[in-house]
């Protein structure tokens, strides 16, 4: 009986000790841990998504609304009618809106606003060939894998991914965005992609930072553009883009080979104070306003300026 007594304690203490143990490895320490089929249950019903501070456990699938059509023969569109807004919260699980199988091409159209704001997220990201009716905003996220934005369609609130860090592979290629577009203090770890994308309003750029290659070859530019304290640490590419509104690359700076061949400037460009290290080139582009022979840019002994070819309309 005694040693029982002198037992007992120990257990209780062993029992307290596991049941810590089991508290601390909650996923990031989040005050909730939702199950993404809670949310999927809501998205199938059309109810509005809303949660903060919390980690979500498991696939989260927009292409399981029951509002759904088929747009043509192998092409289906689901249709989400209620708002999604995520606040500071970690995705443990795959972000899906798209979906391809050998009989259909599975799309989303979102309705409504969608947030996701001072989000981690730990898996894959794929938003191809989504159409955003309303605002788009990842500002202050982290995507830790690989991100698809691919064919997306973002209507007149716009696209934001203010202080976005992107660490895997990101694309946001062909996309068209008709509203303003902020990338502002972004940084991309990995390799970034927005070939041929349009973009009808303002874009912003300022101090994002390209620690990989980056390619905006065939991008259209239909507002002004602002790259002002951006950083290009490989090789990137505008070649054969169109900047129709005001151009700024000020104080960036250009680190290997950047490439801006065969573009077409048809408003006031300016690259002023802006770092160049490597190849710099603007062969056979053309320039309706500014000229490239007088940007007052800061070359270092290593670079090579090429400016072969260029077409200057202004007289200035």
């Amino acid at each position: 009986m005694s040693n029982i007594k002198y037992i007992l304690p120990i257990i209780i203490i062993f029992f307290m000790s596991c049941n810590k143990e089991v508290q601390t490895e909650i996923p990031d320490s989040r005050t909730k841990i939702i199950n993404a089929s809670e949310i999927n249950k809501k998205i199938n019903k059309g109810e509005d998504v809303t949660y903060k501070n919390a980690t979500i456990m498991g696939d989260i699938d927009f292409t399981g609304s029951n509002d759904a059509s088929l747009i043509t023969g192998n092409l289906v569109k689901h249709y989400i009618n209620s708002a999604v807004i995520f606040y500071d919260c970690t995705f443990k699980g795959k972000i899906l809106s798209a979906n391809n199988n050998k009989d259909f091409k599975i799309v989303t159209n979102f309705n409504k606003s969608v947030s996701f704001i001072n989000c981690t997220f730990q898996d894959t990201v794929n938003f191809t060939s989504s159409d955003f009716k309303g605002l788009v905003n990842f500002s202050n996220s982290m995507f830790q894998n690989f991100v698809n934005f691919k064919s997306v369609f973002v209507g007149l609130q716009g696209m934001y991914f203010t202080k976005t860090h992107f660490i895997e592979e990101a694309k946001f290629n062909m996309m068209h965005i008709n509203g303003n577009c902020n990338f502002s203090d972004a940084v991309f770890d990995n390799h970034v992609l927005f070939q041929l994308s349009k973009f009808d309003n303002p874009v912003f750029f300022n101090a994002a930072v390209f620690n990989k290659t980056a390619n905006f070859t065939k991008v259209k530019f239909f507002d002004d553009v602002f790259f002002n304290y951006s950083e290009f640490y490989k090789t990137v590419q505008f070649n054969t883009s169109v900047f129709r509104g005001r151009t700024e690359f000020l104080k960036s700076k250009f680190n290997m080979i950047s490439e801006f061949k065969n573009c077409i400037f048809f408003s006031e460009t300016k690259f002023s104070d802006a770092e160049i290290t490597g190849i710099f080139t603007f062969k056979n582009s053309l320039f309706y306003i500014s000229n490239p022979n007088n940007f007052k840019m800061n070359l270092s002994e290593e670079s090579d300026y090429i400016t072969d070819g260029i077409v200057i309309l202004s007289k200035k």
